[in-house]
């Protein structure tokens, strides 16, 4: 581990001795600038920019900024090296901050919210095999029949001429994955009534209330006293009472598809709770508890269905902009696949399928940011961090920052093999970066591309609004508001 010696810190700005509430490290900010900036959170809060004025509105580009929120201090962290240094290079000497624990109350303690370390590296070893490449090629066809229903039901939904909510139609088919690829049923009954948006929705209020401090005292004590996850579960009555009815559904569904897996009346092996049932530790030989799985379910369907929508729903609002980059997706995928459905080998023969998908998680993380907190002290580049200090690395900073020459502009060309730098490399985070990646990376990255391959085949979507759309600030960064458009059937074009 790199630790550091606290070094007299003479160079925030505004000085210390000027009361302000948010300081630069670097960039010349005065008093009443700092003041000034800190009063459009408001409106910008209000307007859903708040992570556009946090990571591209404020001064400085590869700046260090210190912001004080109603009960806590963070580092801002807006440059790709020292988010790459947090991250991956000292990443032993951090770990994940309070904010996890207000996901921690819906969804338990799965790999994106578990806080002890060896936990979180046996169920590590226990979850990476069941996303290999192998199990993924196996759920790619559930991937495409979902889509291929979706694009059915789209059409069918705009035939007599009204627009459909894409926001909504791609949450529902990122659901239909979720059942098939880690259930093994259909989209029926009461799993189809599965809602996580409103939960997800309360992070960015929590975030702001300051609710992630007494979360987290609360998920140390659950931790050291080895308290059932229902006492955090308990606290989301008191904080969050209108989401108790969704949470209280979507965990009687996977409680019962557990117990149907248990029992043999589903009888399908090929998904992921079958995978996660016959999982174990070679290290250990530790198997995962009915309890774990059911934590590892909410958080995958949580926080992998949600994102994974998101992208989508972004990618078509995108492509209807940007008719020249939907033009040479049709090209690609007729010319490539000849008018049959695409399989998980065919993606390495798509990239500007996967090209487009990536540009759009540039400009619209999946995940508006990543959040750590020092074990003890460092320094990050020439910044002293104290120990305990909570660190938040804005993905929207990263994305838009000085690598990406007009990074404003919808670009899939960026992310094509042959352009694409070392350093824009290292400076696209969407999944995290370091043994605390997503360990789903590489489904998600299948998931998306062959939904988005397969929809194409079948349909266009074209704007039915002009009125902007804004991501919430939300753990997701989802539309605020209902994205409509207008479907049209296409014919597969076969390339020779």
């Amino acid at each position: 581990m790199v630790t550091a010696s606290i070094a007299p810190d003479r160079t925030l700005y505004p000085p210390r001795w000027q009361p302000a509430p948010m300081r630069w490290h670097r960039t010349r900010v005065s008093w009443w600038q700092s003041w000034r900036l800190a009063a459009q959170v408001v409106p910008r809060w209000r307007d859903r920019t708040l992570a556009d004025f946090y990571g591209t509105g404020l001064p400085g580009e590869d700046d260090i900024m210190v912001a004080r929120m109603p009960f806590q201090r963070y580092v801002v962290i807006r440059s790709p090296e020292l988010a790459r240094y947090v991250l991956v290079t000292n990443q032993d000497n951090y770990t994940k901050s309070a904010e996890y624990d207000m996901l921690a109350v819906a969804f338990g303690r799965g790999l994106v919210t578990e806080p002890n370390e060896q936990r979180w590296q046996r169920n590590r070893r226990l979850v990476q095999p069941v996303f290999g490449k192998r199990n993924i090629a196996t759920l790619a066809g559930p991937i495409t029949d979902a889509a291929r229903d979706c694009a059915d039901r789209i059409l069918r939904m705009g035939a007599d001429g009204d627009p459909v909510d894409v926001n909504a139609e791609m949450n529902r088919l990122t659901l239909d994955i979720v059942a098939r690829t880690m259930f093994g049923v259909e989209l029926t009954g009461p799993m189809s009534e599965i809602r996580f948006s409103r939960m997800l929705g309360l992070f960015g209020f929590g975030f702001i209330a300051g609710t992630s401090r007494p979360l987290h005292a609360l998920a140390e004590l659950t931790d050291r006293y080895d308290l059932p996850m229902r006492v955090m579960r308990a606290v989301s009555r008191i904080i969050a009472p209108g989401m108790i009815a969704d949470l209280r559904h979507v965990e009687q569904v996977i409680d019962q598809l557990i117990a149907d897996h248990r029992s043999g009346a589903i009888t399908h092996r090929d998904n992921l709770l079958a995978l996660l049932m016959a999982a174990h530790d070679p290290e250990t030989g530790h198997r995962y508890t009915d309890a774990e799985i059911h934590d590892e379910l909410m958080t995958f369907i949580g926080a992998g269905m949600e994102t994974t929508a998101t992208a989508l729903t972004w990618t078509w609002k995108l492509l209807s902009e940007h008719p020249e980059a939907r033009t040479r997706l049709h090209t690609e995928l007729a010319t490539v696949l000849a008018g049959r459905t695409p399989t998980a080998a065919d993606l390495d023969s798509l990239p500007w399928t996967k090209a487009v998908i990536a540009e759009t998680m540039r400009l619209y993380p999946p995940v508006v940011g990543l959040g750590r907190v020092a074990k003890s002290d460092d320094l990050l580049g020439d910044f002293p961090i104290k120990a305990g200090t909570t660190l938040t690395i804005s993905l929207h900073a990263l994305h838009h920052g000085p690598s990406w020459p007009n990074p404003e502009i919808y670009n899939p060309a960026r992310y094509l093999p042959e352009n694409l730098t070392p350093t824009q490399r290292q400076s696209t985070l969407p999944f995290g970066a370091g043994k605390r990646t997503c360990v789903a990376q590489a489904f998600a990255n299948t998931e998306a591309a062959l939904s988005l391959a397969t929809l194409a085949q079948h349909l266009d979507l074209t704007h039915a609004t002009t009125t902007p759309i804004h991501p919430q600030f939300s753990f997701t960064g989802g539309p605020d508001a209902p994205i409509p458009m207008h479907p049209t059937p296409r014919t597969i074009l076969r390339h020779n």
